[in-house]
C-alpha cells in the first residue's frame, strides 16, 4: 500500500507542479519573444535568436487563410521598401510540418522572404496561436512592440514597420 501511495502522490505532483522544461513564455508587448528555431523549404533551420538585434515581422498563417492575402501584401510591400536595410521577415505556416506546405504557400503568393514549418506545439502555445493571421513587431531592442491577432489595418502596419526599422531601440 504504502509503494503505492508514493506512486500516486508523484504522480499527482508532477502533473500539479509545472517543471523547468514544461514551463511556458507567452508573446506579450514590451517582453522578450519566446525563442524557437524552425526549418525552412530547404531544410535548413531559423533560429529566432539569430535576428534578435534587427527590426523583425513575425508573421503567422496557413495555406487556408483568407485574411491572410491581404497581410501578404503588406508584408511584400514592407519588404521592397526596406530591403536596403535590415528588415527580417520571417513568416511561419503553422500547418506545415515540412517543406511541402511552405513550398506551395511560398510559390502561389511569390513570397521572397522566408518561411518556415510552424506546425509546432511549443510555437503555437508560446504565441498564443488560436487562428490567423498574427502578425508580431519586434524591434532593435529585442521587445515585442505590437501584436496583432487576427487582423490588422494596412496603416497600422506600415506605422509599425517603420517603428521597427527607423525608431531605433
Amino acid at each position: 500500500m504504502p509503494k503505492k501511495l508514493l506512486l500516486t502522490t508523484a504522480l499527482l505532483v508532477a502533473t500539479l507542479v509545472p517543471s523547468a522544461a514544461m514551463t511556458q513564455e507567452i508573446a506579450e508587448v514590451g517582453q522578450a519573444p519566446p525563442l524557437f528555431a524552425l526549418p525552412d523549404e530547404q531544410g535548413e533551420v531559423h533560429a529566432l535568436k539569430d535576428y534578435l538585434g534587427r527590426p523583425i515581422i513575425l508573421y503567422f498563417t496557413h495555406n487556408m487563410c483568407h485574411y491572410c492575402t491581404q497581410v501578404i501584401a503588406f508584408l511584400k510591400r514592407a519588404h521592397a521598401d526596406y530591403e536596403d536595410t535590415d528588415l527580417a521577415i520571417i513568416t511561419l505556416n503553422v500547418w506545415a510540418k515540412d517543406e511541402k506546405f511552405i513550398r506551395r504557400y511560398k510559390e502561389a503568393y511569390g513570397l521572397p522572404f522566408s518561411m518556415l514549418a510552424g506546425n509546432d506545439t511549443e510555437l503555437l502555445r508560446n504565441y498564443e496561436v488560436n487562428y490567423v493571421p498574427i502578425i508580431v513587431f519586434i524591434g532593435r531592442d529585442g521587445t515585442i512592440r505590437y501584436l496583432y491577432h487576427h487582423y490588422v489595418l494596412q496603416t497600422d502596419f506600415e506605422k509599425s514597420t517603420t517603428e521597427i526599422v527607423e525608431g531605433g531601440t
